[in-house]
């Protein structure tokens, strides 16, 4: 058994690596690592998020990842499979120099901030796009967006967008028009909304953008690469599901049992790594660190193994495997910079 457990943000670019993690605070990682067994790094060849790409490609899907009708499902179990559907995520669009940046909220909405918010967008949605008969679902996970009838769009992904300038990855296609329009006249909307106002007054961001990304139609997958995917994050539940794992296999974090080869996400250093915040992703590295020797703990005593860290950058992904007996190859000691560098 194989717990494999994804990292995005996890890769460094190669100039700065050597330097950033001469910082770092990470006791168990880096000489996991150093004994590790690395693969060569793997390019994917499309404008998705890393981490996302990947994951995609082992659940059998092809082309650009397809997430919000697969998160909706995971999210709703009687939600409709032959709409179109699209993540609209609320975000915040900072001033940075000649251009705006993404830039995520600190925290999801509450249910008090969401509902007047997205009463605002289904106003919006049912002027602007009334033949495609909008239906808007909101969960605390995310917003989404269906569509009878489909919207010709490319999207980035939100992680690949963030800390981006916004006008580098806005869709494309023939409807981008239509969504820039239906963009703009949600923003004045909610400028004008109380519920900006009471945040501004307690000193928090206004809401004031929303990214669009992830759309298609769900389809079943063909791989079933995991017998237990244990993460809340309803992408990556989604795209387990339509694999055929049973709900019972698509667990929460923390499991300490392992149904065969078990699958996990870890955050924790996407977005510093997005904005290049190299010192809050050293902070997080630290915690990060405690996680996953915890994790390998767990795996281990389960019966896995080993734990196969899938290590991901903008563009590219590199496997190490750390073996059950790999800390007795005190003889291995190989440099950490480079196996933590993206050449990108």
């Amino acid at each position: 058994m194989r717990w494999t457990a994804v990292v995005p943000g996890a890769l460094l670019p190669a100039g700065i690596a050597a330097e950033v993690l001469a910082g770092a605070q990470a006791p168990w990682l880096m000489p996991a690592l150093a004994r590790a067994r690395v693969e060569p790094p793997l390019q994917l060849g499309c404008d998705a998020a890393a981490h996302l790409a990947w994951l995609w490609q082992q659940f059998g899907g092809s082309g650009e990842p397809v997430s919000a009708p697969y998160a909706l499902r995971a999210l709703d179990e009687q939600a409709p499979l032959g709409a179109q559907c699209w993540h609209v995520d609320p975000v915040r669009f900072e001033f940075a120099r000649d251009h705006l940046l993404v830039t995520p909220l600190p925290e999801p909405l509450a249910d008090d901030e969401a509902q007047p918010l997205a009463e605002h967008l289904l106003t919006a949605l049912q002027e602007a796009a009334a033949d495609a008969a909008p239906r808007l679902h909101v969960h605390r996970e995310g917003w989404l967006l269906t569509l009878a009838t489909p919207w010709s769009l490319h999207a980035s992904p939100l992680d690949a967008a963030l800390g981006q300038p916004a006008h580098e990855h806005w869709p494309a296609g023939a409807d981008a028009a239509r969504w820039r329009r239906l963009l703009n006249d949600v923003q004045m909307r909610w400028h004008a909304a109380a519920v900006n106002d009471a945040r501004v007054r307690r000193g928090e961001a206004a809401v004031n953008g929303l990214w669009l990304h992830g759309g298609g139609l769900w389809r079943p997958l063909p791989n079933r690469p995991f017998a237990m995917v244990a993460s809340r994050d309803p992408v990556l539940r989604g795209w387990a599901l339509a694999a055929g794992l049973p709900r019972s296999a698509v667990v929460g974090e923390g499991t300490a049992e392992a149904r065969g080869d078990a699958l996990s996400i870890h955050r924790e250093l996407l977005a510093p790594a997005q904005f290049e915040a190299w010192g809050q992703w050293l902070e997080r590295l630290a915690r990060l660190d405690a996680e996953l020797c915890a994790l390998h703990q767990r795996c281990i005593a389960a019966g896995c193994e080993e734990l196969a860290l899938v290590l991901c950058g903008q563009r590219e992904v590199r496997l190490a495997r750390i073996g059950r007996r790999d800390g007795w190859r005190l003889w291995r000691r190989a440099p950490v910079a480079p196996i933590l560098a993206e050449a990108v």
